[in-house]
């Protein structure tokens, strides 16, 4: 099982290959994005997925929103620009957070957002503490969703809303698929993707009404063939890599591979990527 220090090592070695191939710097995104009929660019799918998840359940001017894995904060900085709301971000990477910092004094945002190092199934804050917590990707770290589930829950206010973007694996795959998925999972530090119906059932029983799940796979298909494209140019200098540094970590070493059993897996139809929404009475 991955820790929390083998999930922040995997973000801070990875880092360069976001710049190049995701265009950090200019997205702040390190997600699949959204691409619909009205998107030109890669860029604007990235920032498409922010504008997704906030119509999704309404947030307003009016709500604090939580950004559970934050990332170096592109989320929140897009919401306070973009919808005028407060926001909090959360990260177990101390280097994503000082980046995250950096960024929104840099856009004099300091006081609608700030960022922590913190575990999001553990985040220290005080019961209804926030109107929203928000998550891209960043749940699928952790092998035990109901801790999140949890924690989500006892931090949300009353009539608080859950909104998340991840992957979820097909239900009763054979075990070479099984094997393929988790293998491609691994290579990011992540455990295992669970179901569609495994999640919900957590949300559930962790309190959580109006569960939704919108499958939007067809809209993420672009950002997976561009990142299975970077699998060719990177294969050879991956290869070196590994000849050069024998010693590196599992995670340095086959990282690369990652970019290509992403997309073998779907086009298999072995997983699928999900918005899910959820209430909090």
């Amino acid at each position: 099982m991955f820790t929390n220090h083998d999930i922040e090592r995997y973000y801070d070695m990875s880092a360069v290959h976001y710049r190049k191939f995701w265009r950090l710097g200019k997205s702040r995104s390190l997600h699949y994005g959204y691409w619909d009929a009205s998107t030109k660019n890669f860029h604007d799918a990235l920032l498409n997925i922010n504008r997704k998840l906030a119509a999704e359940i309404n947030i307003s001017s009016h709500d604090h929103v939580l950004d559970a894995g934050c990332g170096i904060g592109g989320s929140c900085i897009w919401l306070a620009k973009n919808v005028g709301c407060t926001a909090l971000g959360i990260s177990l990477s101390r280097k994503q957070i000082a980046q995250a910092k950096h960024l929104v004094a840099e856009l004099n945002l300091d006081k609608q957002v700030t960022f922590f190092e913190r575990d999001y199934t553990a985040t220290g804050f005080p019961d209804a503490s926030f109107d929203v917590v928000w998550a891209i990707e960043s749940v699928c770290y952790i092998p035990d969703k109901s801790l999140f589930a949890k924690e989500a829950f006892r931090v949300l206010r009353k009539g608080g809303r859950l909104v998340i973007a991840d992957f979820f694996k097909t239900d009763n795959l054979n075990e070479h698929d099984s094997d393929l998925v988790k293998r491609w999972a691994n290579g990011w530090a992540i455990e295992d993707y669970v179901t569609e119906e495994s999640f919900v059932k957590q949300l559930r029983e962790s309190g959580f009404l109006n569960i939704r799940f919108i499958n939007i796979t067809s809209a993420i298909m672009r950002s997976a063939r561009r990142l299975y494209r970077a699998y060719f140019i990177g294969i050879i200098p991956a290869f070196i890599y590994r000849v050069i540094h024998p010693g590196a970590t599992v995670l340095a070493r086959n990282n690369v591979d990652t970019a290509y059993l992403q997309y073998k897996t779907l086009k298999k139809g072995l997983w699928k990527y999900g918005i899910v929404s959820a209430y909090k009475s």
